[in-house]
C-alpha cells in the first residue's frame, strides 16, 4: 500500500487549528448560556440565545457573547510594540481563540481578572474590550493576525 503525502499550506494549516480551537470554545459558550438560562430562564434570554441553547450550540454563538456590535478599523492605528506586549498577556494568561464571529474579526477571551484587565489598558483601545459573563473579550487588529497565529502554531 502507497503512502500518500499530504502537502499543507500555513494557511491550511490554520483553518485546521481554528477549527479544533473554536470546537471547544463553542462548549465555552454553550455553558455559558446554559448558566444564564438557568439564572433569568428563557424570559430572560434573547431569541438567539435560545436558538443557540436548542441546538446544542451547533448554530451561531449570538452576538451578544462576541461583541459583534463593535465595528472597529485597526488596519492604519495600531503600532508593534502594543502586539509584542499583548502577546505577552496572551502568553501569561489562559485564553481562548474565537474566529467565529458574524463580522469575521478574530477575538482573544480570558477569564474576566482585574490583572489582565489592568494589563490591557493601554496595549489594544479600550473600545476593543469588552466585559460580558465573566470573561474579557478582546477584538483583535486585524493587522495582528497573522502574527498571532504564527506564534500559537
Amino acid at each position: 500500500m502507497k503512502k500518500k503525502i499530504i502537502k499543507l499550506t500555513e494557511s491550511d494549516l490554520r483553518r485546521i487549528i481554528m477549527r479544533i480551537i473554536n470546537e471547544q470554545f463553542d462548549a465555552d459558550y454553550y455553558d455559558i448560556i446554559l448558566d444564564l438560562y438557568n439564572e433569568v430562564g428563557l424570559e430572560g434570554m434573547t431569541d438567539e440565545e435560545i436558538e443557540y441553547l436548542k441546538s446544542g450550540g451547533e448554530s451561531n454563538v449570538p452576538e451578544r457573547f462576541l461583541g459583534g456590535d463593535l465595528d472597529i478599523d485597526f488596519e492604519e492605528s495600531e503600532d508593534m510594540g502594543g502586539l509584542d506586549r499583548f502577546k505577552e498577556i496572551m502568553d501569561g494568561y489562559n485564553h481562548k481563540v474565537v474566529d467565529t464571529a458574524p463580522d469575521g474579526k478574530l477575538r482573544i477571551v480570558f477569564k474576566d481578572r482585574p490583572e489582565i484587565m489592568e494589563q490591557l489598558e493601554g496595549v489594544v483601545p479600550e473600545s476593543s474590550i469588552d466585559v460580558k459573563q465573566g470573561y474579557i473579550i478582546v477584538v483583535v487588529p486585524e493587522n495582528w493576525t497573522d502574527d498571532i497565529f504564527g506564534e500559537e502554531i
